[in-house]
C-alpha cells in the first residue's frame, strides 16, 4: 500500500510505501506501483500506531454487556440503576454491575443487594477490580458458604458477607455461561480500538493459564471453531490488534500471541515481606520471565523497591500503575532500569475521589509522569481498561492538565506536553528497558520509542489533521483509520 501526502514527524507532503508488515520507504513523491492500492492522506499526522500498554480483555467485553455504576453520584443512584436492572433482566439471568465505588455509592453486601434484586443473582464488582459484591442467591449458586478459599469475606457468625476479595478465577469458574461469549465480543473490542488509534494491547490479567493462552492464540490467529462461530476468521483476525499477554514462567508460546512478563500483585492487606517478595521475584527471573508488579499505594512501591535491590532486576521487569510514586523513588526506579506503566486516565476518571481520599501530601504524587522522565525512567501510558476510561487520548490530555472532573490540579508539576504524552503510547512492546551494565551508575538503557521509518513495524494510525493541531486538543476525533 502506498500512502500519498502525510505529515510525518513534522514534515508534510510524506510518502510512505507499507509492504506486509513492515514500513519499505519513506520518501516525498514515490511513484505509485501498477495495482498497487493508495491512500491519500490529505496532510493529516501519519503515526505509529497507538500501543495500550495494560488492559483486561475479557473484563473489558463482560463490562460492555454490564449494568454501569461509575457514573452513580450517591448510594440512592446505585440502588435505582441496580434495582432496575434486576426488573427489566430476563427470567433467571444473573445481573452483572461494574464501576462501583464507595465514596459515591456508599457500602455494599449481600443484604443491600437482597433488598435491591430478591433472588435473581447478582454480582458487583468494584471500580479497582479487587472486589465482588455478591448477593444471597449468588452466593448460594456458587457454594460460597462451604468454599474454603481464600477472599471470601465472612462475618461474625462464619457467614459470607458477600465481599469476595481477589477470587476472580474462583468466581468465573462458577459462573460462566455454558459457551463462551468472549469471541463473539471481539469484533467490538477490536472496533472501538480501532476508532483511538491503538493497534496493540498488553493483557495484564493475572493467573494466565496455559489453556487460556491457547484460546486467545487460536482467535488471534484465526483458528479453531469458537473463531470461525464467531465470525472472525483468519481475516478478521489479521485485524484484531496484536497482543502481548502477561504470562507466568512455563507457559507454551502460540503463533498469533506474545507472552509477556509475570503478573505480580500487590494489596496492602496481604503485602508480603520484602524477602518473600524478593524470593519470588528470583524465581521468576531463574525461569526467564521477568515480572510485571501491580503497585498502586507508596507502601506497596516502597516493599517493590526493596526486594528487587535484594533479587536484581532484569530486562523486562516492570511497574504497573505506580499510583503513588515518594519523592525520590524515581531516582531508584530509574537505577533498577524499571520501565513504569502508568495511567494519568485515572486523574480525569477518578480525581475527586482521589481528593476524598489519598492523604494531602501523596496527591501530588499520584500516576506521575514528568519526574520519572527526568530521573531516566523508561515510562510507558496505559489505560487498564476496563478499569479506566478505554480512550488512550483521554489519557493523553490527563498528562498535559491533570484536572479533577471538577477541574483541581494534581501534581501540577507533573504535567507534560501532549507530544510527549502520546510518545508514551509509541515504546516498542518487543524493547523493555534494562538496568544499567554493572560498574555504572547510569540509568538503565531506554526502550526505543516506535517511529515511521523504514523497517519499522507497518501498523500505522492516520490523523484527520496535522500533528500540531491534533496536540492542541488531544481527542480521539482526530483519529481517521488505522492502517
Amino acid at each position: 500500500m502506498l500512502i500519498l501526502g502525510a505529515e510525518v514527524e513534522g514534515v508534510a507532503g510524506v510518502d510512505v510505501r507499507i509492504e506486509g508488515a513492515l514500513i519499505t520507504e519513506v520518501s516525498a513523491d514515490l511513484a505509485r506501483r501498477p495495482g498497487e492500492p493508495a491512500v491519500e492522506a490529505h496532510g493529516g499526522a501519519l503515526l505509529p500506531g497507538l500501543h495500550d500498554h495494560h488492559v483486561h480483555l475479557r473484563a473489558w467485553a463482560a463490562a460492555r454487556e454490564s449494568v454501569s455504576l461509575a457514573a452513580a453520584h450517591s448510594p440512592d443512584d446505585v440502588d435505582r440503576r441496580i434495582s432496575g436492572a434486576a426488573a427489566a433482566a430476563p427470567e433467571g439471568a444473573w445481573l452483572r454491575g461494574v464501576g462501583w465505588h464507595e465514596s459515591t455509592g456508599g457500602d455494599l453486601d449481600r443484604h443491600r443487594l437482597d433488598a435491591l434484586a430478591g433472588r435473581r443473582p447478582v454480582r458487583i464488582q468494584h471500580r479497582t477490580g479487587a472486589l465482588w459484591v455478591l448477593n444471597s442467591a449468588a452466593l448460594e449458586l456458587t457454594g460460597a458458604a462451604g468454599s474454603a478459599v481464600a477472599g471470601i469475606e465472612r462475618g461474625a457468625d462464619g457467614e459470607p458477607t458477600g465481599r469476595l476479595w481477589r477470587a476472580d478465577e474462583w468466581l468465573r469458574e462458577r459462573t460462566a455461561p455454558a459457551r463462551d461469549p468472549f469471541p463473539g465480543a471481539l469484533a467490538a473490542l477490536a472496533a472501538e480500538a480501532a476508532s483511538y488509534g491503538v493497534t496493540r494491547w498488553t493483557d495484564a490479567t493475572p493467573g494466565r493459564t496455559q489453556s487460556e493462552t491457547d484460546t486467545l492464540a487460536a482467535l488471534w490467529s484465526g483458528d479453531g471453531a469458537d473463531v470461525a462461530d464467531a465470525g472472525t476468521g483468519s481475516a478478521a483476525a489479521r485485524r484484531l490488534p496484536g497482543l502481548v499477554l502477561m504470562s507466568p514462567p512455563g507457559l507454551a508460546p502460540r503463533n498469533g500471541v506474545t507472552l509477556g512478563p509475570q503478573k505480580l500483585v500487590l494489596d496492602d492487606a496481604t503485602l508480603p515481606s520484602v524477602d518473600d517478595l524478593a524470593a519470588t521475584i528470583r524465581d521468576s527471573h531463574a525461569a526467564g520471565s521477568p515480572v510485571a508488579v501491580h503497585c498502586v499505594t507508596a507502601e506497596q512501591l516502597v516493599t517493590l523497591v526493596a526486594a528487587l535491590d535484594a533479587a536484581g532486576a532484569v530486562d523486562g521487569d516492570r511497574v504497573e500503575h505506580a499510583g503513588v510514586v515518594p519523592p525520590g523513588y524515581a531516582a531508584r526506579l530509574a537505577a533498577l532500569g524499571l520501565t513504569v506503566v502508568t495511567n494519568p486516565g485515572f486523574l480525569t476518571d477518578r480525581g475527586d475521589s482521589f481528593r476524598r481520599d489519598v492523604p494531602e501530601p501523596e496527591r501530588d504524587w499520584l500516576y506521575p509522569v514528568r519526574s520519572l522522565l527526568d530521573a531516566g525512567v523508561t515510562v510507558a501510558a496505559a489505560t487498564d481498561a476496563p478499569f479506566g476510561p478505554a480512550d488512550p487520548w483521554v489519557a493523553i490530555a490527563a498528562a498535559t492538565h491533570r484536572r479533577t472532573p471538577d477541574g483541581h490540579v494534581l501534581g501540577p508539576d507533573e504535567r507534560v506536553p501532549a507530544a510527549t504524552a502520546l510518545d508514551l503510547f509509541h515504546t516498542d512492546p518487543d524493547h523493555t528497558a534494562g538496568p544499567p551494565a554493572p560498574g555504572s551508575p547510569a540509568p538503565g538503557r531506554p526502550a526505543p520509542r516506535r517511529r515511521v521509518a523504514v523497517g519499522q513495524p507497518s501498523d500505522l494510525v492516520l490523523l484527520h489533521t496535522p500533528l500540531a493541531t491534533a496536540l492542541a486538543d488531544p481527542s480521539s476525533a482526530h483519529v481517521r483509520t488505522v492502517l
